[in-house]
């Protein structure tokens, strides 16, 4: 959570493991895994309109990015994945690296990210 002096809150995200049936899987994230895959569930992500395009939103991704890397090397967190509340929402994620679970279905909110990629995808942050 991200709040202003005052203790307001600006944006948020919230977390939680999950897993993916290897079956239901893109075959990127399927492949040499488990079944299910275990993954990182990004649940929510917010940020108040009057700070949007501050970059407040991609400096909340770099976190769950670097949480699932972290949560990698201890455990197991094949992917980071979210479902994307609308097409802008979709399109945002997108600019930030993540793929679609079903690249011919693009009504499809679902997206992911491997956590192998993570580090190419935060360099892309600048």
């Amino acid at each position: 959570m991200i709040t202003t002096a005052d203790s307001v809150v600006v944006a948020y995200v919230s977390l939680a493991m999950t897993s993916i049936d290897r079956g239901d899987a893109p075959s990127s994230v399927a492949k040499h895994a488990p079944d299910p895959v275990p993954a990182l569930l990004i649940g929510r992500l917010a940020v108040d309109r009057s700070y949007a395009g501050l970059g407040i939103g991609t400096a909340l991704v770099t976190h769950v990015l670097a949480t699932a890397v972290d949560l990698n090397a201890r455990a197991a967190c094949r992917a980071v994945v979210v479902s994307a509340i609308d097409q802008a929402a979709r399109s945002w994620w997108e600019r930030l690296g993540f793929h679609p679970f079903d690249p011919a279905d693009p009504g499809n909110p679902d997206l992911y990210l491997l956590t192998g990629e993570i580090e190419a995808t935060l360099r892309s942050f600048g």
